[in-house]
Order: structure tokens, then C-alpha cells, then sequence
């Protein structure tokens, strides 16, 4: 796992290796690094939420939204830059403001960068374990973008696994209000998490088609190029929306929870940059469906040892909440493994 790499993964030819032995040690390898990258992005989808919810002053964010984002692009653009400068000299540090790509990537960051924005507004109305389990709507937005874009169906069996998911999904949340959370859920914040679902959605889909000219490029001259235009725009989309900081100041409200989850918010790119092309769609959907669990345990088992020292309100561990979430697991599971729909086999033969 290298800097050097692209954010897009490459696909090498199976003629390379030869020898068993070496063949046999690499796949050990692979499975080793798979497995170290795919508890790393679990690790990182539980923190995030459970970070912003440790934020909150009586169930609320009492900064800007979202000025940890913006921060966190900045920081990702020096990042970027230095490691640029770092390895490839003047020469790299050139490469991250070449105008061809960087239009490309400037204009999938502005969808990324909104979905940030909703992000943060929609935690802001809601838990971190809400929150994971309706960001599972994205298998359902995702189903429905590649029909409209690319043509390609779902079988009746996933349609319906969709349909159990979406199901699941508002019988938590009803389930979850019933039990009193310190974060209340907030009807708007549905809306906010399916407008980030779909830029998040829209953006993954974009920038598989048109990223792909620039697969060589190394990881944080990419970061560069996608985080230049979206420090911007989460910039003009904080100043135009946040009341608070355009009154109060930019750092109105930050303390030291503000900057861990800036820092959350670093971690989580990077992490995302270096992890995620090791990681299929399968893995990444199963690691989605186990950060929901492990957010939860965290609310009904060790948020209360910690409630002392930290800002944060555990939750009594009821049974009914506990078999939704399975539920909703299991389900995104069933999801993930059910067979993807066929293309019709006689029209290949016969074109």
C-alpha cells in the first residue's frame, strides 16, 4: 500500500508470476492486507459518527456545521503538496495543478463537497448509529443511478432485499426515538442523509468513468486536485448557509472536540484513499453494515463507563433495538451476496 499509487486500483496481468511458491506467498500477502485494510475502514466508519457525536452540546453542534470540512481540505491540499514536492520535486509539485485533470477532478469535488456539507448537517439532527443505518440507503440510490445511467437492472431478489432494507432502516429509527436518544431524530435529517447519499452515489459512479484517463497519477496528486475545488465550495456552501459563522466568525463554538473531529475528518480521507481500492464492493458494503454494529455497542456499552470524562450519553441496551440493527445487517449482507442480474445469454450468442 504506497502514496505512489493511484486512487483508482490497476489491474495487472495473471502472466507475471510463475512460481508457485512466490504465487502462494503472495496470495497469503493479499489476504493479510485485505483483512488489515478492511478492519482499518470498519475502524474508521465507527469513529467518524461516534467522534461527531462526542461534539455535540445537548444533542446539538455548537459550531459551523461544517467547518471541520473545510479545514480538513485545506489540510489535505498542504498534505498533498508537500508529499508532492516530497517525492516528485518542482516536477510533482507541477503534476497537481495540471489544468486537464484538475477541471475533471474539480468538478466531481464539488459533489463530494456537498455531500460533505449534508453530512454534517444531517448528524447534526441525528446519532451517529441513525445516521450509519440510513446512510445504508445508498445500495438503494446506487441501484437506481446505475439503472438510469447504465442500464443495469436489479434482479427481483435484490429489488425486494432493497425494499426489506428500506423497511428496516425506518423501523429503527422508530425504535430509536421511542428509546429517548440524546439525539433525537429529526425528520429533515431523512432528507439531508439521501441528498448526500446521492452526490456520494453519483460522485462514486462519475468518478469510476471518468477517473480512470488518470489511474496512474499518484494518490496525493490526486487528493490535491480533488481537494482544491472542494475546499471552495464547502467554504461558499458554509458561508452561505451557516448563519452562525457568518455572524460569530469562522471559529465560533470550536474546542478541543472540534479539532478531533477535523482530525477524524483527515483520517477518514486518507484512510479512504489508501484503503478502499483494496477493498471490493463487496467488503466495502460488509464493512458499512459492521460499522452500524459496532456504533451501537459503543452507545450501549461503553459510552456510559466513559460519560465521566467525556461529552457523551450512553443508552440502555434493549433487546428490540438491538435484533433491528441485526436485522438491517443481515439484510445489507444478503444484499451484498445475491447474484447480480445476467445479461440475456442468447442475444449474446446471436448478436
Amino acid at each position: 500500500m504506497s502514496l505512489r499509487e493511484p486512487l483508482l486500483p490497476t489491474h495487472h496481468s495473471k502472466d507475471g508470476d510463475k512460481n508457485g511458491g512466490a504465487a502462494a506467498r503472495g496470495n497469503t500477502d493479499a489476504v493479510t492486507v485485505t483483512i488489515s485494510c478492511f478492519l482499518c475502514f470498519v475502524a474508521v466508519r465507527s469513529f467518524h459518527p461516534i467522534v461527531i457525536d462526542i461534539s455535540k452540546t445537548d444533542g446539538k453542534l455548537p459550531y459551523g456545521k461544517a467547518t471541520p470540512c473545510v479545514v480538513n481540505s485545506a489540510v489535505d491540499v498542504v498534505l498533498g503538496s508537500l508529499l508532492s514536492f516530497m517525492f516528485g520535486g518542482v516536477a510533482g509539485l507541477r503534476q497537481c495543478w495540471d489544468p486537464v485533470p484538475l477541471k475533471i477532478f474539480s468538478a466531481i469535488a464539488v459533489l463530494y463537497a456537498f455531500g460533505d456539507f449534508m453530512e454534517m448537517v444531517s448528524m447534526s439532527a441525528m446519532g451517529g448509529a441513525a445516521y450509519q443505518i440510513l446512510l445504508q440507503s445508498k445500495l438503494v440510490v446506487t441501484a437506481l443511478i446505475m439503472w438510469s445511467l447504465r442500464g443495469q437492472r436489479q434482479t427481483l431478489l435484490q429489488w425486494n432485499v432493497l425494499l426489506t432494507i428500506a423497511l428496516a432502516m425506518s423501523a429503527f429509527v422508530l425504535l430509536d426515538e421511542a428509546d429517548g436518544s440524546s439525539a433525537p431524530f429529526k425528520p429533515i435529517g431523512l432528507f439531508f442523509v439521501v441528498v448526500k447519499v446521492f452526490f456520494s452515489c453519483l460522485c462514486a459512479v462519475l468518478a469510476e468513468k471518468y477517473l480512470k484517463a488518470y489511474k496512474g497519477m499518484p494518490i496525493y496528486v490526486q487528493v490535491v486536485q480533488l481537494k482544491f475545488a472542494w475546499f471552495w465550495t464547502t467554504l461558499a456552501l458554509t458561508l452561505a448557509f451557516d448563519g452562525n459563522v457568518r455572524v460569530h466568525g469562522f471559529w465560533d463554538g470550536w474546542d478541543w472536540r472540534t479539532i478531533i473531529v477535523a482530525i477524524s475528518w483527515v483520517c477518514k480521507g486518507w484512510s479512504t484513499f489508501l484503503v478502499l481500492k483494496r477493498l471490493d464492493s463487496v467488503l466495502k458494503n460488509i464493512g458499512e453494515a459492521a460499522a452500524i454494529l459496532v456504533i451501537y455497542l459503543f452507545e450501549v456499552t461503553v459510552a456510559k463507563h466513559v460519560s465521566g470524562w467525556l461529552p457523551i450519553n450512553g443508552k440502555d441496551f434493549r433487546l428490540t433495538v438491538f435484533l433491528m440493527v441485526w436485522v438491517v445487517v443481515l439484510t445489507v449482507l444478503t444484499y451484498t451476496m445475491a447474484a447480480p442480474q445476467k445479461k440475456n445469454s442468447v442475444a449474446a450468442k446471436n448478436p
